[in-house]
């Protein structure tokens, strides 16, 4: 596509697998007066304090480079926060959560900036994506999951073209050079700064990640060798393991013999993982659950925790601060990647502390 989008002509049903090159170093070119109107389209709300912080840049900017840089400066300079719980924003959000809340995460940084560069009379336009990933250190490869998703900008220059900036990395650069790793146990409070480190793994939770490691590897593998390769490559294969004897019928046996096995250790060894470590998460979090229940709020069938602390809030406002932290807690432990023995203590004190 024009904007160096790759769009398939009908929706993915399948897996597919293509080759592409990257090039780092270009230039998109002069715009044509449609992208040029596009660029710097603006709402009709834009405020005169907005209008006169983007003025004091231009006067002090000799190139829009230049002017580019003092919008970055302005995000690094001024109180900003990463969050992931950002306030509640009203008509004008990009205004409001410039000089007001000054919290929010990628999409409020891009669109902020963007609507400022068109401000100043520099195209520019919002990308989405994703930014990093996970090396698969047993394959080789990168594993890139939807936690990745992000959202930057691109501002137009004479003589180089779309050129990509991102105003998250001037507020959080941990953001764009770390694993998205952060820690729950704060609650669910609006307007929380996410602190971002590195979480301490146990022995228990190295291993699963390497359970896990191992088998997207060979996932990839039985893709990229079994399911996608020539009869060429399928020979040296065998060659390689000593199987050229596999034949025909023979071969079909010996490859669903082992993948039976292989899904059958796959099998057991989640279930042993999930004994270990899930198990009583789930049991203090069906706990809590009976106790909301006797207190006249029964969880839904259909109902993620998420929206069972909404609910519970909206009924019971006096619940929602010891709420709000068995409920963080718990998708930390259960769905994300938080762990560790100080955090499982912290959710069954709680739970045994909760009387509502």
């Amino acid at each position: 596509m024009p904007d160096f989008q790759i769009i398939g002509s009908q929706p993915s049903g399948k897996r597919y697998r293509y080759e592409i090159s990257s090039r780092l170093n270009y230039n998109t070119g002069a715009l044509t007066e449609e992208e040029r109107q596009r660029g710097l389209q603006l709402p009709d709300n834009i405020t005169a304090r907005m209008r006169q912080l983007v003025q004091t840049w231009r006067s002090a900017s000799n190139s829009n480079r230049t002017l580019v840089n003092q919008a970055l400066n302005y995000f690094r300079r001024e109180p900003f926060y990463y969050t992931l719980y950002p306030p509640l924003l009203d008509d004008n959000p990009a205004d409001q959560f410039l000089f007001e809340t000054r919290r929010g995460f990628c999409e409020h940084y891009a669109t902020s900036f963007v609507t400022m560069m068109r401000v100043a009379g520099v195209p520019a336009r919002i990308v989405t994506g994703y930014q990093g990933g996970e090396i698969n250190p047993m394959g080789g490869h990168l594993i890139v999951r939807q936690s990745d998703a992000h959202a930057w900008a691109e501002v137009w220059l004479e003589n180089l073209g779309w050129v990509r900036t991102d105003p998250t990395a001037a507020v959080a650069p941990e953001r764009i050079e770390r694993p998205f790793e952060f820690d729950f146990d704060e609650g669910l409070a609006p307007g929380i700064p996410i602190n971002f480190g590195s979480v301490e793994s146990d022995f228990l939770k190295r291993f699963a990640k390497q359970v896990r490691f191992g088998v997207d590897a060979m996932n990839a593998s039985w893709h990229r060798w079994v399911l996608g390769y020539s009869m060429e490559q399928q020979g040296r294969l065998m060659d390689l393991l000593g199987l050229n004897f596999l034949k025909g019928a023979k071969l079909a046996i010996g490859m669903i013999a082992a993948t039976g096995l292989l899904i059958l250790l796959i099998s057991l060894l989640l279930w042993l993982r999930a004994r270990e470590k899930l198990a009583p998460v789930q049991a203090g979090y069906l706990r809590f659950c009976r106790r909301m229940e006797r207190s006249g709020i029964p969880r839904l069938a259909h109902e993620g925790p998420r929206d069972y602390f909404q609910r519970i809030g909206a009924k019971r406002a006096d619940l929602k601060i010891p709420v709000g932290k068995i409920i963080a807690l718990y998708i930390g432990l259960h769905y994300g990647r938080l762990d560790g023995e100080k955090s499982r203590q912290r959710f069954h004190q709680l739970i045994r502390a909760f009387r509502p």
